[in-house]
């Protein structure tokens, strides 16, 4: 049997064979793709080559594509482990051809691998093509040895590919296979008959070669391409399944090592059938969550972090299901790496830091199930039925992460149902929610605007020189003066890497205009800035950049580079950069890292950058091989994309990063490197804000300044500052404590009254009251007062403490196996919104609607007539 490694290799090196070049996979996490979720296909990454925005360096192409398809357009994510075939993350094998072959050298090739080398039998393959493709109909009848009545035509529906409602489009051909009557799921179906592109899992698809040739406008019509592209796409999950002769993906050698390791931890035999949705859920989500952090996705609350969450969290329910409650998923990270490492030498990279993630991100949400599974509790407990509703198990769903099929589970194991057309009626309310919101649209185009040709590229100059003569190639004015530019070359870094753009100017004798901002498209660098005077005309130029707000940014650029090998070597080589800002004026620095840096552990990183600024160290920067930069210890960063050349800049022999960014010549141009701030801005994400040079040199002297005004006011020398506020904060705490005892003493005195107006309720004595207390445990104090004061009876005292409700009930031992103040507490609390419980004898709740306070106290007698 052939392995999934042997599998990959031999299509990649048929095709290298062919003259294709062996292209990288794209991460999964699009880089330059705002319109994307995720890599969902081979040609993301080739996008801009079909649109027309950029050439090709190569005519032919070979890869194997990760990618994921779990939210957005392509979202199967409730499907993935019901069958053997859908997954949230897949490999997608291609070959392409950008106006070099087309049709017939496609054919031929899939047809020679498909029968050739990978021996699958003709007798079992089929071809299909679009309807208007006459010539790819003939090619498959006189190319290839296919049997002609296996070749059939099929409309727009199953062949015709179009990237989009509008851009590069054209017919497909597509091959697929016979698997067998007996993969037929529609068999009892008398109607059924099984046939390519049908309902059934018998004919199944294995390879899509798409013909590229039209470009559909905005009006919907289609007008032929200059030159013509191949973008194939085939399963490789599928491929391996029928080379291995399984019966699913999942049988295969990509999944059942893991399956296995699945089997060990929770104790339960896999099973090929329905028993064993959990186990393949598990299988599948563990390789995607693998891979998306390993290509700089993080789990959050919005986006693709979203969905990042949403798949781990799905995956550590299943768990839940074969009783793993403890954090589990981490431990499976080490077996996919060991499978999947040698070709994606990314996941061996961030083995660490994929694990420390995942672990972080189960024990955060094995709070929220648990208090999941008390909200199940009370939904249950508040049923009228023996149903529960869409509404409440989509909240469970939508708020506490339950999927539906676990409602299920729990609702089934009580005997109860649950209303599933209810919750997909509110599924789709969210669908069209997150539709209209439409957080992934692409804009319109500067390219489009400017009609710039695909072909042209800005040179950069900027690393040599600061000033340059350039000449404009496209411009564009508008009624206020505002002007974006392209030149042939330009001395102006673009805003890239989290490095602010350069400013300054470009003029003439006849005109001038300020430079503000800086992007880049497609190797392309638009200049945007305001006519200070002129007109815009094609004669040279002088490009002139702000000399002093580029070495303001380089500063605090060559400052990050420090931190973050300081990071590593201070709280642990988990550190990775998540992202930053550097401008003129401060910098902001974002890593990965679960606990919050100690103010000790922060002196330690400031002191060790200034060190290593006092240094002086050099610092260079070379072109590299990208293998070779990360060999001699190049960090890459995560969520870049990196050319086959990069620029590699060292620090001395003390830190060495890919980076296209500016820096000083020497560290000790910094100065001073001061943080001013550590906060948590997701979860396992910090961030570091700090400033440098003059701007640290200002802060400390308006600190210096601040500490003797407090000297000033405290009437003490700023070296006594320390003392005299110890002083000053005992004094204060042992005078509030004095008051709080005599409030306490006071609120004694109130009670006294309180008991002495005291109703009779099924003869037992029952204070309830509104009172005035500073914080919970005043109430506390009080409650025990009033339980030692009234002798026998009941008491249930509440109060409006910062905007919420805060209840206390006590009953007397005597009374205690009548009267449950847990019980009692809990009937209060529901009247102000809020929930509790407690003790026998005493019970304490919480509620967040102040204005039922009164409501609550007058329903007290009954509420204790009703649970006596």
């Amino acid at each position: 049997m052939q392995s999934s490694k042997e599998i990959r290799k031999q299509f990649i090196n048929f095709f290298k064979e062919k003259n294709h070049k062996i292209v990288k996979s794209a991460p999964v996490i699009p880089i330059d793709d705002s319109t994307l979720l995720f890599t969902n296909a081979g040609m993301n990454q080739f996008k801009n080559i079909f649109l027309g925005q950029k050439k090709s360096e190569y005519l032919r192409a070979v890869n194997s594509q990760k990618c994921i398809r779990a939210g957005g357009k392509h979202n199967d994510l409730e499907e993935v482990g019901r069958d053997g075939y859908h997954h949230t993350f897949f490999e997608m094998l291609g070959n392409w051809s950008f106006g070099d072959y087309y049709k017939k050298e496609a054919i031929k090739w899939a047809w020679e691998l498909l029968t050739e080398i990978w021996k699958l039998p003709k007798e079992k393959l089929y071809a299909t093509v679009h309807n208007s493709d006459q010539e790819s109909f003939q090619l498959w009848k006189n190319e290839t040895d296919i049997n002609p009545k296996h070749i059939e035509y099929y409309g727009d529906k199953d062949n015709f590919w179009e990237m989009g409602e509008t851009g590069p489009c054209g017919p497909c051909s597509e091959i697929h296979i016979d698997c067998g009557e007996g993969f037929c799921n529609l068999q009892n179906d008398a109607n059924h008959k099984c046939k390519v592109n049908g309902d059934c899992h018998r004919y199944i698809e294995l390879w899509n070669l798409v013909f590229i040739q039209y470009n559909r406008d905005e009006k919907g019509n289609i007008q032929k391409l200059a030159n013509t592209y191949v973008d194939t796409g085939a399963g490789f999950e599928r491929i391996c399944q029928i080379l291995q002769k399984k019966n699913s993906n999942y049988e295969t050698d990509l999944f059942m090592p893991i399956l296995h390791e699945i089997s060990k931890l929770s104790e339960s035999r896999y099973f090929t059938d329905e028993r064993g949705i959990s186990h393949r859920v598990i299988a599948d989500h563990i390789r995607a969550l693998s891979f998306a952090l390993a290509d700089g996705g993080m789990p959050s609350n919005e986006g693709r972090g979203y969905v990042l969450r949403r798949i781990l969290r799905r995956a550590a329910r299943h768990g839940r299901l074969l009783n793993l409650k403890k954090p589990f998923l981490y431990k499976l990270v080490d077996i996919v790496v060991e499978m999947m490492g040698n070709h994606f030498a990314e996941l061996k990279e961030k083995k660490a830091h994929i694990k420390l993630i995942i672990k972080a991100e189960e024990e955060r949400f094995n709070l929220t199930l648990d208090n999941g599974i008390q909200k199940f509790s009370e939904i249950v407990a508040n049923l009228k039925g023996a149903e529960i509703s869409g509404l409440d198990a989509f909240q469970l769903y939508d708020t506490f992460g339950f999927p539906l099929d676990l409602t299920i589970v729990m609702a089934t194991e009580k005997g109860l149902k649950v209303d599933k057309n209810g919750f997909q009626k509110e599924m789709k309310k969210q669908k069209d929610r997150a539709r209209k919101a439409g957080k992934f649209q692409s804009g319109k185009s500067m390219i489009d605007k400017l009609k710039i040709d695909a072909s042209s590229k800005t040179q950069f100059v900027g690393y040599k020189t600061e000033e340059t003569k350039v000449k404009i190639q496209k411009y564009f004015v508008n009624d206020k003066n505002e002007v974006i530019l392209v030149f042939n070359k330009t001395p102006f870094y673009t805003e890239s890497g989290g490095q602010k753009a350069d400013i300054g100017k470009i003029y003439n004798d006849e005109c001038e205009i300020v430079i503000t901002d800086i992007q880049k498209e497609n190797d392309i660098f638009f200049h945007f800035g305001k006519l200070i005077f002129g007109e815009v005309n094609h004669k040279l130029y002088t490009a002139k950049i702000d000399k002093k707000n580029r070495k303001k940014i380089s500063t605090n650029h060559t400052a990050t580079h420090l931190l973050h090998k300081i990071l590593k070597d201070i709280l642990g080589e988990h550190i990775n950069q998540k992202g930053s800002f550097v401008h003129p004026n401060h910098l902001r620095f974002d890593f990965t890292h679960f606990q919050q840096v100690t103010p000790q552990e922060l002196q330690m990183i400031e002191k060790k950058v200034n060190v290593k600024i006092r240094e002086c160290l050099r610092i260079t920067t070379q072109i590299q091989n990208i293998e070779e930069a990360k060999k001699s210890g190049a960090v890459a960063l995560f969520g870049e994309k990196y050319e086959d050349d990069v620029r590699v800049v060292s620090i001395g022999d003390f830190s060495k990063e890919l980076c296209g960014g500016t820096h000083l010549n020497y560290t000790g141009e910094i100065g001073l490197f001061k943080i001013t701030s550590e906060s948590s801005i997701a979860a396992g994400i910090r961030r570091i804000e700090a400033i440098t040079g003059k701007k640290a040199e200002e802060y400390v002297i308006n600190l210096e300044n601040e500490i003797d005004e407090i000297g000033n006011q405290l009437n003490t020398q700023p070296a006594s500052i320390l003392e005299k506020l110890e002083k000053i904060i005992a004094e204060n705490r042992r005078l509030h404590l004095k008051l709080e005892k005599i409030k306490v003493k006071s609120a004694g005195n109130i009670l006294d009254n309180l008991i002495k107006n005291a109703k009779i309720v099924n003869d037992a004595k029952v204070v309830a009251a509104k009172i005035d207390i500073q914080n919970p445990g005043m109430l506390r104090q009080i409650g025990d007062q009033l339980k030692d004061k009234i002798g026998s009876g009941i008491g249930v005292l509440l109060a409006e403490n910062g905007g919420k409700v805060l209840l206390i009930a006590v009953v007397t031992k005597d009374l205690t196996n009548k009267f449950k103040a847990g019980k009692i507490i809990g009937e209060v609390a529901k009247i102000v919104n809020g929930n509790g419980g407690g003790r026998a004898d005493m019970a304490m709740a919480g509620g967040k609607d102040t204005s039922k306070i009164e409501e609550a106290i007058k329903n007290i007698p009954e509420i204790i007539k009703s649970i006596s």
